[in-house]
């Protein structure tokens, strides 16, 4: 497959970091996506909405690498991905988290992070303690700080509660400096003291990070998002800014209508 990606403008008239043409997915006879057509910028945040099973996270999975298409194509930084596997997705800067969170039980907070940085830096392991392995300890200690995790640096993963995890697994994406970070319903079992912290945390990202966001908490994801895609049955309904979304009756029938029914 060739690529021809690199030649298709993004929104800014820039070649979009994320690019996402005419996506299909079936399951059997369920076709899950539609022919999803999607881009993102250097530096978007982009947030994806829709009921329960309007294909967000199959299109996220498509993205990451961890579903191949029926049909259609996905480019990451100009390069044709479509078939490439998921283990290809950090070379080109791509770092996510899942709806259950993904971490490493039996080892420590501290552990968990230690290794998202060391896998980043491509460091291998060594049986005796280095200045550079003492400064990435380090380095992790402050990322889990930074998740508020820093009075849990030392508890095992499966010990933590389930919003803890997340915040682990956010912490551990954030660690791999990525370009650009896909976040599964970050906000899922947290506090609202946490949802907040997630708020400011996501906020104070490199401008350069371009952030793709499943979310069903609406005050959360209208914070963050620079542009809003709301989906439906495998479809786009629609797109635009925050505050046009909010305004837009097919999105309070389709989706904001039926979460208010049922929250």
């Amino acid at each position: 497959m060739t690529d021809d990606h690199s030649t298709d403008p993004g929104r800014n008239g820039a070649a979009p970091v994320v690019l996402v043409r005419s996506v299909q997915v079936a399951f059997g006879g369920l076709l899950a996506l539609r022919g999803i057509d999607l881009d993102a910028a250097q530096g978007e945040r982009l947030a994806i909405l829709g009921p329960n099973g309007a294909g967000k996270t199959t299109l996220f999975n498509v993205i990451a690498g961890d579903i191949t298409p029926t049909g259609g194509s996905v480019a990451i930084k100009g390069v044709d991905c479509t078939r490439l596997p998921s283990r290809r997705r950090p070379r080109l800067g791509v770092a996510r988290t899942y709806q259950k969170a993904r971490t490493f039980e039996g080892l420590t907070v501290a552990d968990n992070i230690y290794l998202a940085l060391a896998g980043h830096r491509r460091r291998h392991r060594v049986p005796w303690r280095t200045a550079a392995d003492r400064a990435l300890r380090a380095e992790a200690e402050g990322v889990a700080e930074s998740v508020w995790l820093g009075d849990h640096i030392e508890t095992d993963a499966g010990e933590l509660a389930h919003g803890q995890k997340r915040q682990l697994e956010l912490g551990m994406a954030i660690a791999t400096e990525p370009d650009v970070l896909m976040l599964d319903e970050p906000a899922s079992g947290l506090s609202r003291g946490e949802r907040e912290h997630l708020v400011d945390l996501l906020e104070a990202l490199p401008e350069k990070v371009t952030v793709l966001l499943i979310e069903h908490d609406m005050e959360v994801a209208f914070r963050i998002a620079d542009r809003v895609v709301v989906m439906a049955d495998g479809e786009t309904v629609t797109a635009g800014t925050p505050e046009a979304v909010r305004s837009d009756p097919r999105v309070h029938e389709i989706y904001l209508g039926s979460e208010a029914e049922t929250s």
